[in-house]
């Protein structure tokens, strides 16, 4: 029953016009929506309004929280799921702001972001930014985070999201672990980001920044990496 009611308030929101208002800010911040053909454009818009409307948006600290945040962060959540389905973020209720980075309170770390099993993504509104003036370095925070989103949709960490097919686990598991055990061995030669290196989680999170960020040299350097990816974001972003 309660997925019957929330699937029927999802595409209530879904038909509702994209605000106006909201234009500029999309122009401004998600560059690369204008980039997508238009049928995947609208995907992508319509996952950016009903994210933006459903979650629970929380400003740390008493931080303000602007319709610029949330409209950019949800544009980001929006490029990860625009084809694979508005229920990629249905284990996620709230996300939280802060202004800039902070410290864990228990690990005294430096933190960008973070991605909870409880429902909860933690942001830096200055990484979000920052990961989108460098669009092609590999390293943005609201992707590698809602890429965490995406891996515990199954309840887990564990580099594995929901894959569309039962066969697909099999390739899964051995293309990223291959790849992950090559970027263990030697991080200055992977093909992703050193970070990736710390587990399976984030090794995939790594690799879906460098998916969208730089599909080119990712192709190129691991092409089997890159196919896996593609087939489970449904897009391939090198031809674009």
């Amino acid at each position: 029953m309660f997925k019957f009611l929330r699937d029927r308030r999802r595409k209530k929101l879904a038909k509702r016009p994209f605000p106006k208002e909201w234009e500029p800010i999309v122009e401004k911040r998600l560059g690369w929506i204008g980039e997508l053909d238009k049928k995947e454009r609208e995907r992508a818009r319509t996952h950016l309004k009903v994210f933006l409307w459903e979650k629970h948006w929380i400003g740390a600290r008493e931080f303000e929280v602007t319709d610029e945040m949330k409209i950019t962060i949800s544009g980001q959540a929006a490029r990860l799921s625009r084809n694979i389905g508005l229920d990629s973020y249905d284990r996620l209720t709230e996300i939280i702001i802060y202004p800039s980075h902070y410290v864990h309170p228990e690990r005294d770390a430096i933190i960008y972001g973070e991605a909870h099993t409880w429902g909860t993504v933690v942001l830096s509104w200055d990484a979000v930014r920052n990961g989108l003036t460098n669009p092609t370095d590999g390293r943005d925070t609201s992707l590698h985070e809602f890429a965490h989103v995406l891996d515990i949709a199954d309840g887990w960490f564990d580099g594995t999201p929901v894959l569309h097919r039962t066969r697909d686990y099999t390739k899964w598991g051995k293309v990223l672990g291959h790849y992950y055990s090559e970027l263990r061995e030697d991080p200055e030669r992977g093909v992703v980001r050193e970070y990736g290196a710390i587990n399976e989680a984030e090794f995939f999170a790594v690799s879906t920044e460098a998916f969208f960020e730089r599909p080119k040299t990712l192709r190129r350097k691991a092409p089997e990496l890159y196919k896996a990816l593609a087939r489970f974001y449904k897009t391939d972003e090198a031809a674009r």
